[in-house]
């Protein structure tokens, strides 16, 4: 989509251009991501959303419209995706915000770590 530009007068100088970004929300696409069961970044990259924020408002405007409940995968998780190593050289991975693929995991579980070319790879034990 492109952007609008509107002119205004300032000072009684000539008009000063201000552009106006065009709302990508489309609630026909946003609806049928949702029915198919698209996770957020599914969605966000449908859409052309680059943040989750926007994202989010686009499904409470469409829950709005339609007087209806919609959830979507991944929208309220904070970002672990990417986790980073603290001051004190800790790396913390929360597991609740990460897609297991099934594997049960309970208090107490062990791992084995293990570096080879830059890659940290936990092993259940």
């Amino acid at each position: 989509m492109s952007k609008k530009t509107d002119s205004t007068i300032v000072d009684g100088e000539g008009p000063v251009e201000k552009k106006k970004l065009e709302s990508k929300y489309n609630p026909t696409i946003l609806r049928d991501c949702i029915q198919k069961k698209m996770d957020s970044s599914q969605i966000m990259a449908m859409l052309g959303v680059t943040h989750r924020q926007t994202l989010k408002h686009y499904v409470l405007k469409l829950m709005s419209d339609d007087k209806t409940y919609y959830e979507v995968k991944g929208l309220y998780l904070k970002n672990s995706s990417r986790p980073k190593v603290n001051k004190k050289l800790e790396v913390k991975i929360y597991l609740k915000n990460l897609d297991l693929q099934g594997m049960d995991i309970v208090e107490g579980d062990e791992f084995t770590v293990t570096v080879q070319d830059n890659t940290i790879t936990l092993t259940k034990v």
